[in-house]
């Protein structure tokens, strides 16, 4: 396992952590045990829709997908791209319980160019699946 996979995995078994515990305030805030915080709804989606779903699946995605041109290319792509949506989906929770609109369209923005990232990262060794079964 690449190294980049194996410390992305675990930053997004980190985000589900997180999230879980994020939907747990939820749930006892609706039973009238604990205070409400504004914009928590939005830090748990982040934090479980992208910060764990979509970061687990590119993780692994680098990992096993089969090389292109029989090399596996240098991890450096990877660690930009899950630091991209790691630091854009904190920024979005952090805009969203602040209420600073600002920062939650720099994070969105930084999760765009995550995925960007990703697409171009994966998407040859993507095409080598399809090469490989058309042989």
């Amino acid at each position: 396992m690449p190294a980049a996979s194996y410390w992305l995995i675990r930053l997004a078994l980190g985000h589900l952590l997180l999230g879980f515990t994020a939907g747990a305030w939820l749930l006892v805030y609706k039973a009238g045990w604990l205070p409400a915080l504004p914009g928590l709804l939005t830090v748990h989606v982040e934090l479980v829709l992208l910060g764990f779903m979509v970061l687990f699946a590119v993780s692994v995605a680098w990992w096993v997908l089969p090389r292109a041109g029989g090399k596996r290319p240098p991890d450096r792509g990877a660690w930009i791209a899950g630091m991209l949506l790691a630091v854009g989906v904190w920024l979005v929770g952090m805009g969203a319980v602040s209420t600073i609109q600002a920062l939650q369209a720099v994070g969105r923005g930084m999760e765009l160019m995550a995925v960007a990232a990703w697409a171009r990262l994966l998407w040859p060794r993507i095409q080598a699946v399809h090469r490989h079964r058309a042989t």
